[in-house]
């Protein structure tokens, strides 16, 4: 019952690291493609070049986002990781139950076939 909760709880660390690692990497990549931003329509296109400020907020909302993206994948890729070594650790401790329990099982046959002899 607890190796099941524990692989559930792995599946789940690792599904919300790979959903943010995806999320990140969209929100990245929807930033370099022109046209998807807010801020990227261009002044020459409005008609009125007085407004250099819609621009440059422009830009500051974009490198907000490319900080909530790293964040993002950085978060993601660490979960990953988390993920991973403790994937790595329960199978160790499961190798190392098995081998002791195969080991105390030859340890309690060894006397019965001396006993027998």
């Amino acid at each position: 019952m607890a190796q099941s909760r524990s692989n559930g709880s792995h599946y789940a660390l690792t599904a919300i690291g790979l959903g943010m690692l995806v999320l990140g990497i969209i929100m990245a990549v929807w930033n370099l493609v022109p046209g998807f931003g807010h801020g990227d329509k261009s002044p020459s296109s409005s008609g009125n070049s007085s407004k250099p400020e819609s621009g440059s907020g422009g830009g500051m909302l974009k490198s907000k986002t490319f900080s909530v993206a790293y964040v993002l994948v950085g978060a993601g890729v660490l979960l990953l990781l988390v993920s991973i070594c403790l994937n790595i650790r329960d199978k160790k401790k499961q190798r190392q139950n098995e081998d002791l329990g195969r080991i105390q099982h030859e340890a309690s046959a060894e006397p019965q076939h001396q006993e027998d002899r």
